[in-house]
């Protein structure tokens, strides 16, 4: 089973102004923690924020993962 040691989650967006929309998108919402959570765990909590946040908005999902070596301190 893998576990996941720490995770930042961001949802980007654009914002509007008087009327307009940015050009830009900027992070609108954003869950990051460095309590362990197993890998269904994760994929659940993905599951739930994506349907709290977007309501049916249809957003695309990026994932970067990084391996580090396990820190004995």
């Amino acid at each position: 089973m893998i576990h996941i040691d720490s995770y930042k989650i961001f949802s980007y967006g654009k914002t509007w102004k008087k009327g307009k929309e940015a050009k830009e998108e900027t992070i609108q919402k954003m869950l990051t923690s460095k309590e362990c959570i197993s890998g269904k765990q994760f994929l659940q909590l993905l599951s739930d924020l994506d349907d709290a946040w977007h309501q049916h908005e249809g957003k695309d999902i990026e994932i970067e993962v990084t391996f580090k070596g396990v820190n004995n301190e």
